[in-house]
C-alpha cells in the first residue's frame, strides 16, 4: 500500500522527501490451515446393518506443533461411531431434539507437525436391516477447528447403497423412534447349594430386538425375586446387562444368566419369578411392545441338582 501525497506537499518536500514517506509493502498474512470434507457419506450394506466413513483432508500450516478437533453432527441418530469416544471426545455430546448427537472430538493421530497434511475418516454404522433398494437420509455436518479456530464447516449428504449395489432412485430412510426389546427363557431356574453354603443357579435367556431405534445398551434385571437374592449377572459383562454391543434390528442373542442366594434360603418351589429387559437410550422412549419385556419362570431351591 502507498500513501498518496498531495501535489502541494510533493512540491514542498520535493521528490526525495516524497519517496521517504512511501510506506513499505504490507506483509502477506500467514496462510491459514485448511480442511476439506467429502460431499456425501455412503453407507454400505454389511452382514450387520450398514457401515460407512466420511473422509476429511486437513492441512496444518502452523509454525509450531498444533492440535485440531472436529465437531460432528451425525446424520442419523446413533450412527456416529468412535471406539475412543470416552478418551478423545470432550463430552457425551449434545443431544438434539430429533435424537441425533453433536459432539467435539480430537482429530486422530495426536499433535500436527508444521506443514503436515493429515487424512482421517469419521465412521458411521446404522443397525437396520439392509434393503434391495437405495435410501437417503438427512444431512450431517462436520466442522474442523485448528487451535480452536474454525477452518471449515461442511454439511454432507447421506445415502445407503442397495444390496444390488446401486445408489439410484433412493427412497427416504425412516428410523424407528421406539425401542422394541424382548426376552424369553429356557425352562425354570433351579438353585443348587454350593460348597461354601450359598445357592447358585443358571438360566439360559434369549434377548431379541425388533426395532432399529438406537440404544446404548440393554439391561436385564430380576423381577419378584426374594429380597435376599443378589443381582443376576452374566460372565461376559457382569451384573444386570446383556453381553455385547447394541443389538441390530432382528438380532437375537442367547447367553447364561446366573443367580445367587444366601445359605439360609428356604428349600423347595418358591413360586413364579421373572427377568425384565430394558433398552436404554440417551432420550428415553417407551418400548413399542412392553408385553414381551418380561419372561417368567419357576424358582426352585435344592440341596443338589
Amino acid at each position: 500500500m502507498r500513501i498518496r501525497l498531495s501535489t502541494v506537499l510533493v512540491g514542498v518536500l520535493g521528490l526525495a522527501g516524497a519517496l521517504a514517506l512511501v510506506a513499505p509493502p504490507a506483509q502477506a498474512a500467514p496462510s491459514r490451515s485448511t480442511a476439506t470434507v467429502a460431499d456425501q457419506l455412503i453407507l454400505e450394506p454389511t452382514d450387520r446393518g450398514y457401515r460407512g466413513s466420511l473422509r476429511v483432508d486437513l492441512t496444518y500450516r502452523g509454525t509450531e506443533p498444533g492440535r485440531a478437533t472436529y465437531v460432528i453432527t451425525e446424520p442419523i441418530a446413533g450412527s456416529y461411531q468412535n471406539a475412543e469416544w470416552g478418551v478423545s471426545c470432550y463430552s457425551g455430546g449434545e443431544l438434539l431434539p430429533d435424537g441425533r448427537t453433536r459432539v467435539e472430538c480430537d482429530v486422530p493421530g495426536g499433535a500436527l507437525a508444521p506443514g503436515e497434511q493429515r487424512i482421517f475418516t469419521i465412521d458411521f454404522q446404522v443397525l437396520t436391516n439392509v434393503r434391495p433398494y437405495a435410501m437417503k437420509a438427512g444431512k450431517g455436518e462436520v466442522a474442523v477447528k485448528v487451535g480452536g479456530t474454525l477452518v471449515t464447516d461442511k454439511k454432507f449428504a447421506t445415502k445407503f447403497r442397495s444390496t444390488t449395489g446401486t445408489l439410484a432412485n433412493p427412497r427416504p430412510y425412516v428410523q424407528d423412534t421406539q425401542p422394541d426389546v424382548a426376552v424369553t427363557v429356557a425352562g425354570d431356574l433351579t438353585m443348587v447349594r454350593q460348597p461354601d453354603g450359598w445357592f447358585e443357579g443358571r438360566l439360559p435367556v434369549t434377548v431379541s430386538y425388533h426395532s432399529d431405534a438406537p440404544h446404548l445398551w440393554v439391561s436385564i434385571s430380576g423381577r419378584n425375586l426374594p429380597p435376599s437374592f443378589g443381582w443376576p449377572w452374566s460372565q461376559e459383562c457382569g451384573h444386570e446387562c446383556v453381553p455385547g454391543a447394541p443389538l441390530m434390528q432382528g438380532e437375537a442373542r442367547t447367553f447364561d444368566l446366573y443367580f445367587s442366594a444366601p445359605s439360609d434360603t428356604p428349600l423347595g418351589d418358591l413360586g413364579e419369578v421373572g427377568v425384565e429387559v430394558t433398552a436404554w437410550q440417551r432420550s428415553q422412549h417407551p418400548d413399542a411392545n412392553p408385553a414381551d419385556n418380561v419372561a417368567t419362570f419357576s424358582l426352585i431351591v435344592a440341596e443338589a441338582a
